[in-house]
C-alpha cells in the first residue's frame, strides 16, 4: 500500500479505479493524496489483486478477492473514511469504514462494456472480420470456454471476475455517504488517450475530501 501523511488524526483509504481507468488516474490520484496530507489527513492507496504491485496473477483473481482486498485494506489501518472513484465505488461497500465518499460512481456493466468494446476494435484491427477465441464474441458478450482467462483489453481476467463486474451495482453502504457525478470542467480524466496527472482536479476533490473527513469525525 502506498501511504501518505500523519499516521495519527483522521486516515482515507483511496481505492483505485479499475483496469484502464486506473492507470490513466495514477497520477492523479497520488497528487489526491498529497493533496489531502497538507490537510492534515493521512491515506493509505492498496494495490488490488493483479493490480500494481500486486505479485498475483490478474487471471486468478475472481470479483470477491477484489472485494476482500478491500476490506482487509481497511482493517489494516483501522476504521477509515473510503474514497472511491468510477469503479471503485463497486466494492468500498466491503470497508467496515467511519464514512464513504464517492465521486462519478459507474455501475460495471458500463465498465465492462468499455472493455468490450476496446477488446473488439483490436480484434477488428488484428485480423479484420475475425474474433479470437476467449474474447468478445459478436453478440456483445464475454465467450471463450470453460474457467480459462479471457484477453479482454490488454488484461488477462477470469470469467468469474468479468460476470461479478457485469453484475456490480454501487451499494449504498451502512453509514454516511457523499456521492458526486462529474462536473467538468475538461474530459475526465479516466477518458483521455494518455495518463496524465490532474492537478486541479486533484486539489478540488482534495478540498472536498478533507472538508467532508472532518465534518464526519466526532
Amino acid at each position: 500500500m502506498l501511504v501518505h501523511g500523519p499516521e495519527d488524526g483522521p486516515r482515507a483509504l483511496i481505492l483505485p479505479l479499475l483496469f484502464a481507468e486506473g492507470n490513466g488516474t495514477r497520477a492523479t490520484i497520488v497528487a489526491l493524496a498529497r493533496v489531502l496530507a497538507a490537510a492534515g489527513i493521512g491515506s493509505a492507496i492498496p494495490d488490488l489483486p493483479g493490480t500494481g504491485e500486486s505479485e498475483t496473477a490478474l487471471a486468478g483473481v475472481d470479483w470477491a478477492d477484489w472485494r476482500s482486498a478491500a476490506a482487509a485494506a481497511g482493517r489494516a489501518i483501522g476504521r477509515p473514511h473510503v474514497v472511491a472513484l468510477r469503479g471503485a465505488a463497486l466494492i468500498d461497500d466491503a470497508v467496515a469504514a467511519a464514512s464513504w465518499w464517492r465521486y462519478a460512481p459507474a455501475p460495471g456493466a458500463t465498465l465492462l462494456r468499455q472493455l468490450e468494446r476496446a477488446q473488439k476494435i483490436a480484434d477488428s484491427e488484428a485480423a479484420p472480420g475475425t474474433v479470437a477465441p476467449g474474447t468478445v464474441t459478436p453478440g456483445g458478450g464475454i465467450g471463450g470456454g470453460g474457467g480459462a482467462a479471457i484477453e479482454l483489453a490488454g488484461y488477462r481476467v477470469s470469467p468469474l471476475l468479468c460476470e461479478g463486474l457485469r453484475a456490480a451495482e454501487p451499494a449504498t453502504p451502512p453509514g454516511r455517504l457523499r456521492s458526486q457525478a462529474f462536473e467538468g470542467p475538461g474530459m475526465a480524466p479516466w477518458r483521455r488517450a494518455e495518463p496524465t496527472a490532474d492537478p486541479e482536479l486533484a486539489a478540488r476533490l482534495g478540498a472536498d475530501i478533507a472538508d467532508w473527513i472532518h465534518r464526519c469525525e466526532p
